[in-house]
């Protein structure tokens, strides 16, 4: 998926404004939760996203999303990670 074809199906589905996070190299967030859901591109770097049903990395090009009050931990790769992040 391109930033465009992201762009498109989030507003689409009804998605807020992205959001840009970078994730410095190697780095882990502490387990944590949102009150919103959700939905993820990865710009660059390799992102992993740790719930309890295991660790998924995802690549550039890729997205994933999350459901609301689900605990979490944001996880970048040896290069780091850049992703969008848009709510609902």
């Amino acid at each position: 998926m391109s930033p465009d074809e992201f762009d498109r199906l989030r507003r689409a589905e009804g998605w807020g404004e992205p959001r840009r996070v970078r994730f410095e190299a190697s780095s882990r967030s502490p387990p944590h939760v949102h009150d919103q859901a959700s939905f993820v591109y990865v710009l660059d770097g390799a992102f992993v996203l740790n719930t309890s049903d295991g660790a998924t990395r995802y690549r550039p090009g890729e997205t994933c999303m999350l459901d609301a009050h689900v605990e979490h931990a944001e996880e970048a790769g040896p290069d780091g990670a850049t992703i969008l992040v848009a709510r609902k």
